[in-house]
């Protein structure tokens, strides 16, 4: 299979001229797109009724696309479509939507829009990965071309490739669950790496995660969960029922221990993870010896134990509180007396609910040293038949990774149990653990049933209670994120985002002097650099996407200023989900610097994102002297505020009657309206900001900003926002800056 890192656009009729994705807000979508600059070349204004067969080629390529509904509302609406007559960028858009889904990113957005090239389109979908999304935009134009040229195209390879880069670079099913639980709450989340490291929150109330393990989970707790002989030591200590257990590396030791129980024993790892090197229910010595050779090749020390007969049950503790519980069963095959061993797996691999990796609810089950151990201790291979009726355990771990499954118990767990898990989690010292239970019952207490706790997981996989293949799915995640912010407690800062042709720079700079004044401790990212609390960090161009999530990244800071200049909006979006504060200064044209802009409408449209992406509880100031950007009022869905330097401007004499707060000028005077009240700030003589520039051309940024500070004194629920009149003209006047940039 060819690697997605090298795969390539073949030659064909249609030609990439451009191929990037956008990670936030946009101009073509309010989330993660890929763009493919698409040239229909020879294919122009040829509709896909008028290709010969094309029709047929594509459905037997993707009959699936038969699930799209496309424009006509309805199942086949798209093959409807594309038999009537549609363009061959529209149809690589829905193939490229269609190989996600396959490979189970269910995206579901895609529209395709002319340029001002003849012949050259953006085809733009959405995605979830961007490795994931640019292979698929390549295979989806491969896969077109292929029709036209009447030339194969393996599309299951192509869907088994991105399943692949989903499992190596999607966040894990308990990480991405954390962060839906997250976004329920309005919590924002960045991703750290490439794996399960994700901050929840930002600025000062920021929290990090890697998977189930947070930022406040004790190094020494993890590293006891680790050790299986140090937990049942201190489990013991605690009152809690372990099975007794040795430590050793020496096998006549097992034996010996072997003796003295004169019961089957358990040998494993002292420090391991997913049942490596572990062997269940030894009675015989030769079988302890190999087991302990096992357990020796992972770990330079085993534990034995006494073998407990019963089920094993995972109970979560998160906070230490018990909220959920799962039966955990091995994946195994029973036989009919027809069909091999191997026979029988790939029965159970074609179960729909399997799938490679974790990402879905049931794993599929791949042999490993584990099951080739379970073989050769039974004296069988994978090509024996198996006797019918004989149940064969393929794995020795229960793990959902490995094949096993989970059946939810949650509401049979006997109270005593439920006592025990979460002392078992404070004794250890996790705040989130798995505790697992062997017990013939989970609804009658082990004190009394004889079972035991015989195993502390640090970083328990939440996948078993979120998917069991039986039994309820159970909210896990919402407990983990109240455990890392208190409901009623604050999450993020707040972000004031500006954009504009002119005077960006200016407004950034001048809001961060203004809330230093106030106390707070401002992250501003902008053309000349990144600063925190009035340092630079990095001097240059800092205005791009990434810079973003390195100010929303310091812990520091209990604001955010971001200039956001149109290169970034389309480049790659905004780095941020929402502002509180969006701030649209002005709009002229900038057009022709773009391939993706044809006119100054385009340009007002791009910059209208900043202007869209607002909290609801939130403020979006808009220069009412400007038509392109008053018109953006049609698409808020926060609060409006607008600035003018008039105070008879129409538009806001009508906003400010209705209550509305604005910011105007009136006789060289800046005047504040809100709730049909007037205050006389300054006089733009006493703004150095203005005095110094005959044109007064910075006027935008000046009263963009007080207006800006205005709406966020409004919405400050504890005061550190809330600038009074005399605040606020103090801050204007001892402004003095170089010579701003715009």
């Amino acid at each position: 299979m060819i690697d997605y890192r090298d795969y390539d656009i073949a030659d064909g009729p249609l030609k990439v001229l451009g191929l990037k994705a956008l990670h936030g807000a946009n101009y073509f979508s309010g989330g993660k797109v890929v763009i493919v600059r698409l040239d229909l070349g020879d294919f122009d204004e040829v509709f896909t009724n008028e290709i010969p067969g094309f029709y047929e080629k594509l459905k037997q390529a993707l009959p699936s696309l038969h699930e799209h509904y496309c424009s006509v509302g309805c199942e086949g609406g798209f093959f409807q479509r594309v038999e009537r007559g549609t363009l061959l960028g529209h149809v690589t858009e829905h193939a490229a939507i269609e190989l996600q889904t396959l490979a189970g990113m269910d995206v579901a957005y895609g529209k395709t829009r002319a340029t001002a090239s003849a012949g050259v389109y953006n085809v733009i979908f959405r995605f979830i990965d961007e490795a994931a999304g640019v292979y698929v935009a390549k295979a989806a134009v491969n896969l077109v071309n292929a029709l036209l040229l009447d030339e194969p195209f393996d599309v299951g390879r192509a869907v088994e490739e991105i399943v692949a880069i989903r499992e190596e670079r999607l966040l894990g099913p308990s990480t991405q669950a954390i962060v839906e639980a997250a976004l329920e709450r309005g919590i924002p989340f960045i991703r750290l790496d490439e794996h399960n490291l994700v901050q929840l929150g930002n600025g000062r109330y920021q929290k990090r995660i890697r998977a189930t393990i947070t930022e406040d989970t004790g190094l020494i707790p993890v590293e006891t969960a680790a050790s299986k002989y140090l937990t049942a030591r201190m489990l013991e200590a605690a009152g809690v029922p372990v099975p007794e257990s040795i430590k050793t590396s020496s096998a006549a030791e097992v034996l010996a221990f072997h003796d003295e129980k004169q019961a089957p024993l358990v040998v494993k790892p002292c420090v391991g993870n997913l049942g490596h090197g572990v062997s269940l229910n030894l009675d015989a010595c030769g079988k302890i010896e190999k087991a302990v050779e096992r357990a020796l090749a992972v770990d330079n020390e085993v534990v034995a134990q006494p073998h407990v007969e019963g089920d094993t049950f995972r109970l979560l503790v998160v906070d230490f509180k018990f909220v959920a519980a799962a039966k955990l069963t091995p994946p195994a095959v029973f036989g009919d007396g027809a069909r091999t061993i191997a026979q029988l797996v790939d029965e159970l691999n074609a179960d729909r609910r399997r799938g490679v990796g974790d990402k879905t609810c049931l794993t599929r089950i791949t042999p490993d040293e584990s099951s080739r151990a379970i073989l050769e201790d039974e004296r069988l291979d994978s090509e024996t038949i198996l006797p019918k009726g004989r149940r064969l355990e393929l794995k020795v771990s229960r793990s959902l990774k490995l094949g096993g499954s989970s059946e939810d118990v949650t509401d049979t767990v006997h109270p005593a149990n439920r006592n025990l898990a979460e002392r078992a989690s404070r004794s250890i010292g996790l705040n989130v653990a798995g505790i697992d239970i062997v017990a013939p019952s989970i609804s009658e207490s082990i004190l009394d049933s004889g079972g035991v706790i015989v195993d502390v997981s640090a970083a328990p996989d939440f996948r078993m209670h979120l998917m069991p293949a039986c039994g309820r799915s159970r909210d896990v995640a919402a407990p983990f994120v109240d455990m890392l912010f208190q409901p009623g407690t604050k999450v993020r800062v707040p972000i004031v985002a500006i954009t504009g042709t002119t005077g960006k720079t200016t407004a950034a700079r001048l809001l961060e002097h203004c809330l230093a004044r106030r106390g707070r401790r401002v992250g501003l990212a902008c053309s000349e650099g990144l600063f925190v609390a009035g340092e630079a960090l990095i001097r240059g161009e800092m205005s791009r996407f990434e810079s973003a999530a390195i100010t929303l990244g310091d812990r520091s800071i209990d604001c955010a200023v971001l200039e956001i200049p149109l290169e970034t909006i389309l480049d790659k979006g905004l780095g941020y989900e929402y502002a509180d504060c969006g701030i649209v200064l002005n709009v002229e044209d900038e057009a022709k610097e773009f391939d993706e802009l044809r006119n100054i409408e385009d340009v007002a449209y791009a910059k209208s994102v900043v202007a869209e992406q607002v909290y609801g509880e939130g403020f979006t100031v808009l220069n009412a002297d400007c038509d392109l950007v008053l018109a953006m009022r049609e698409r808020l869905y926060s609060k409006l505020v607008l600035f003018s330097r008039s105070d008879q401007n129409p538009e806001v004499k009508a906003h400010t009657d209705q209550g509305g707060l604005a910011v105007t000028i009136d006789r060289d005077y800046i005047i504040i309206r809100h709730d049909h009240q007037r205050t006389d700030l300054t006089h733009l003589d006493d703004i150095p900001l203005c005095g110094r520039d005959g044109e007064r051309r910075l006027l935008d940024a000046v009263l963009a900003t007080v207006a800006a500070l205005c709406a966020l004194s409004l919405s400050a629920e504890d005061g550190a926002f809330c600038f009074s009149a005399d605040e606020l003209r103090e801050s204007l006047a001892s402004f003095e800056p170089e010579e701003m940039s715009g």
